[in-house]
């Protein structure tokens, strides 16, 4: 009786550890993947999708651990690491013929490899910056050549997000239907990339045409094509608002009809410094605020009968004028560099000098445009 109970006792105790020792499956190793990627433990979650990876019997499912791998480390700053995944990922996907990979997702990823890469040489870079010597705790400069110091760098990425959302990428594969293309449809739970702004590094560049209707007192100016052009620095307020600080030149002709009924043609150039801020409300979708303030030179008529001036007399010059520009619009990531623009309205308001017209009291531009950007 008592050999029994002991037997009854040994495997009460040794059950919950043969249980605990059984190896996991491929959809446990992803749970355990998705669950530290959360927490944001991105080792650990990268070494779990790994296992899974390892463990995974269905190939169709196969490279959305490869993704899962390649975003842990891409958030926890392994450049490298991601990029090798990434490439990885994409391999295997050329591979699928029953659900190829999306154009628009392989652009996607195609730009964090390529932003991976920069990353990669950065961190290269201060690596190889070693320091020479130590510094002793007295004070004193030590000389004790170190030979093994390593620079850290981060980099600035896409941030885990829950629920259904409209992340960047869902990638779905314990209990569900296999990877997704990045349009949320994922049933198994996955890991989502959260909405980030690109964010630029040295100078933003746009250059957008369209349209302007310009008011000047009673005159009737037909509605004329207008071009714009922007340069500045960008300043990465957080993940999501961009303000960029730099210089707008403007350039709209202006033709008219002399009092001899003779066409020529007259230019508004404005040169105004300018701050736009761009606040990403979705993937690659931006809102935009610009604020401008310089001169509006208004050239042209250096001949007598223009239809501005007091009596039409010419000018001895450009005439110069106050500017102040007010715009919005929305921008489109066709890349991490690239990006489309359009300006539903842009406001520019000049008051006229002595010599204009008495009628004439301010030169107003409404602006309506489209364009491309570049950001670097």
């Amino acid at each position: 009786m008592m050999r029994m109970r002991s037997v009854v006792l040994c495997a009460a105790v040794l059950l919950p550890a043969l249980a605990m020792a059984e190896p996991k499956t491929a959809d446990e190793w992803y749970s355990e993947g998705e669950t530290q990627y959360n927490l944001g433990d991105f080792d650990k979650a990268a070494e779990a999708f790994k296992k899974g990876y390892a463990l995974e019997p269905i190939d169709n499912k196969k490279p959305a651990y490869l993704y899962n791998v390649a975003q842990a480390y891409r958030q926890g700053g392994k450049c490298k690491d991601a990029r090798f995944f990434y490439k990885r990922y994409l391999s295997l996907k050329d591979q699928d013929v029953a659900k190829p990979l999306s154009a628009e997702k392989r652009k996607e990823i195609e730009g964090w490899i390529a932003e991976l890469e920069q990353c990669e040489k950065s961190q290269d870079s201060i690596a190889n910056k070693r320091p020479d010597s130590t510094m002793p705790p007295n004070g004193g400069s030590g000389a004790t050549p170190t030979g093994t110091g390593s620079g850290t760098t981060t980099t600035t990425t896409t941030r885990p997000a829950t629920g259904s959302g409209t992340g960047s990428a869902t990638v779905g594969t314990g209990g569900g239907d296999g990877e997704g293309d990045g349009d949320g449809d994922g049933d198994g739970g996955g890991v989502h990339a959260g909405v980030t702004v690109a964010q630029p590094k040295t100078i933003s560049l746009r250059f957008t045409g369209g349209v302007a209707k310009i008011s000047a007192g009673d005159l009737i100016v037909p509605i004329e094509p207008t071009f714009n052009l922007f340069a500045g620095y960008p300043i990465a307020v957080n993940e999501k608002l961009v303000v960029d600080v730099g210089a707008n030149l403007t350039f709209t002709p202006l033709p008219y009809e002399d009092v001899m009924g003779v066409k020529k043609t007259a230019q508004l150039i404005g040169v105004l410094a300018d701050a736009g801020a761009t606040y990403a409300v979705a993937p690659k979708i931006g809102l935009r605020g610009d604020v401008g303030i310089g001169a509006l030179v208004f050239s042209g008529m250096g001949e007598a009968g223009n239809p501005f001036t007091v009596g039409g007399a010419p000018t001895t010059g450009a005439l110069g004028m106050l500017a102040v520009r007010v715009g919005i619009s929305a921008d489109y990531a066709f890349t991490p560099n690239v990006i489309g623009t359009i300006t539903p309205v842009a406001f520019t308001y000049s008051p006229t000098k002595d010599g204009f017209r008495d009628e004439i009291k301010s030169m107003n531009r409404l602006d309506f445009m489209l364009g491309l950007g570049y950001r670097m």
